[in-house]
């Protein structure tokens, strides 16, 4: 005959897995800085640049503002060498994409 408690076994795996899980997505988010997420648009913007204009970009080029739409947390700006619009990145408090887009089109958010 199985004892009780392991009926509530399966359960109790269950909350750990989930509670683990909850931590460890709860850590990720809480050390998403600012200068992570400028530094990781900054990349982004040099292989945008590349396929789109072509080389020349440089990751000094970017700076990083603080969003005035919406979700924005913060808006990775960079200018392109020799006068071109800017490429706008706009990042939500995760770090998540939420536009990226030249500086004469950017979208309502």
């Amino acid at each position: 005959m199985i004892a009780r408690w392991l009926y509530f076994a399966p359960l109790g795996v269950l909350v750990l897995i989930v509670g683990y899980t909850g931590l460890k997505l709860g850590i990720e988010r809480a050390n998403v800085t600012e200068s992570a997420v400028i530094e990781y648009y900054a990349a982004e913007y040099l292989k945008d640049h590349a396929e789109l204009i072509g080389p020349g970009a440089a990751v000094t080029d970017c700076v990083g503002v603080p969003g005035e739409q919406g979700r924005i947390w913060i808006e990775v700006r960079c200018a392109p060498p020799g006068g071109e619009a800017e490429f706008l990145y706009g990042a939500n408090r995760g770090g998540g994409l939420e536009y990226a887009a030249r500086a004469n089109e950017v979208p309502e958010v």
